[in-house]
């Protein structure tokens, strides 16, 4: 079996199911054969090393690290992973994959060189903190052939696929209007760092509510389509001590005529994310 490629139910059965990944999507649930590949992560915060945990329980066993050892979480998990401090020298063992879960605004620098290698990857949402040179991003994947997925996993929870079902179906006729809303308190998130040192935090490493709870922007997406006009409010409003915004309100009107509004905070206590569809 080829790695990356979709093969069937019965195929895969013919096969060892040490390796196989099952991935739930609109209205289908399938197997991708991962095989031996080579594998490297790039960033080790909790994301990344919850990714290196996936790969293990998954039976993956060629795993790399690339680092630049800035993080806040104790290196005992990481001990025994081949390591780089140097990108190039990195790449230079032939990954298959790379996944990126370093801050936001680093991510390009290592998506493009990885896609100018020809590796598949797996990009933490969201892509960038900016729409500079996404172009070039896509350009190189087009030309080398490979395959992006950007890490939005609430496409795949089992409660939105519901809720994807009972509107594909009309269960409930037209919507016609929504309200989302995810409210979080920003200082229990890593309880072992100081918030303020954090990427969700900081400016410079692409954080603020809006792209680090991202979540909701997208899932809308996939229920309503194509956006035609938003307005937002957002500024920094709480007396967390941040250079970034930790409140928006942002409001949507979508090709089909659905309105609504998100709402996402860092100053919820208890947190809350709940939606609502009219």
């Amino acid at each position: 079996m080829v790695p990356g490629e979709i093969y069937s139910h019965n195929e895969i059965k013919r096969y060892s199911r040490k390796s196989q990944v099952r991935l739930s999507s609109p209205g289908v649930t399938r197997r991708i054969w991962i095989g031996d590949m080579k594998f490297l992560i790039a960033g080790l915060g909790s994301i990344g090393r919850r990714h290196l945990r996936h790969l293990v329980a998954l039976g993956q066993e060629d795993i790399l690290l690339y680092r630049t050892h800035r993080g806040t979480l104790p290196d005992d998990e990481l001990s025994g992973y081949p390591t780089e401090t140097d990108l190039s020298a990195a790449l230079n063992h032939k990954p298959d994959a790379v996944i990126i879960s370093n801050p936001t605004s680093l991510h390009l620098n290592v998506a493009i060189p990885a896609a100018e290698a020809g590796c598949h990857i797996l990009l933490e949402k969201p892509v960038s903190h900016s729409l500079d040179r996404l172009d070039e991003l896509q350009a190189i994947v087009e030309k080398e052939c490979g395959h992006v997925l950007v890490g939005f996993q609430f496409r795949y929870h089992p409660g939105l696929h519901q809720v994807e079902k009972v509107l594909s179906g009309k269960q409930i006729g037209r919507p016609i209007s929504f309200r989302a809303h995810w409210g979080e308190y920003l200082p229990d998130w890593h309880p072992w760092e100081d918030y303020r040192r954090s990427y969700s935090a900081r400016k410079d490493l692409g954080g603020g509510v809006i792209l680090t709870l991202a979540h909701p922007l997208d899932y809308l997406g996939w229920f309503f389509g194509e956006v035609e006009a938003l307005w937002a409010f957002a500024g920094q409003l709480s007396d967390l001590e941040l250079n970034v915004e930790d409140t928006a309100e942002i409001g949507l009107k979508f090709v089909n005529g659905v309105i609504g509004s998100v709402h996402l905070d860092y100053n919820q206590r208890p947190p809350r994310h709940q939606l609502e569809i009219v």
